[in-house]
């Protein structure tokens, strides 16, 4: 340590106490310096984990399906008829439950199956023509007709069986076309009845 008197030059004094000051000054910077750069530091770390923990994810979920065997619908006994008509006169209606014609659906057991059909026209001579109106009934047996009950359009049936193994179900096709004009054109009418079924 260096000592002063009355008799040491001022400029002594004067490069003494800056060169004190400066190297205090310079310690002080240097671990200011050193706090700041560790503070952003552990700043950067903080910011940095998180990022690094969301740069991937996944979720699983299960998929299915199910296969129902084709559905397919046929028809026999056709076709209706109602035989020879006299003009004026009102033939009476086939009914379902004495019909000839019958549908046999197949398709997936246990399966409910939508029924859809429509009133059809009959065309004759010229432009003349006769109105069908439908009659469906239906039964899980082909064997019971005489108890089948009806199924009005766009119903719902369902197949015999279980699931996965085939199934069916039956219908019968009823109806009438009404009284007959005194004035209607003689001669053969005819149209297509078209019933569609579907899952």
């Amino acid at each position: 340590m260096q000592h002063y008197t009355s008799k040491t030059p001022l400029s002594h004094l004067r490069t003494s106490y800056s060169f004190r000051e400066g190297t205090r000054w310079r310690n002080g910077w240097s671990k200011l310096s050193t706090k700041v750069l560790s503070g952003a530091a552990l700043l950067l770390m903080a910011m940095t984990v998180p990022l690094f923990a969301q740069t991937s994810a996944s979720q699983s979920v299960t998929v299915e399906a199910t296969v129902l065997q084709g559905l397919k619908v046929t028809v026999s006994g056709g076709p209706l008829n109602f035989g020879s008509l006299v003009a004026g006169t009102t033939p009476p209606a086939i009914t379902a439950q004495s019909s000839s014609v019958m549908y046999t659906i197949t398709g997936n057991g246990a399966s409910n199956v939508k029924v859809t059909y429509a009133a059809t026209t009959l065309s004759g001579p010229g432009t003349n023509t006769l109105d069908f109106t439908p009659s469906v009934y239906g039964a899980s047996s082909s064997s019971s007709q005489s108890s089948s009950t009806e199924v009005p359009t766009g119903s719902t049936v369902s197949l015999t069986g279980s699931n996965g193994s085939a199934g069916n179900y039956f219908l019968w096709l009823g109806g009438d076309i009404g009284a007959i004009p005194s004035n209607q054109t003689p001669g053969s009418y005819s149209g297509t009845f078209t019933l569609t079924v579907s899952y």
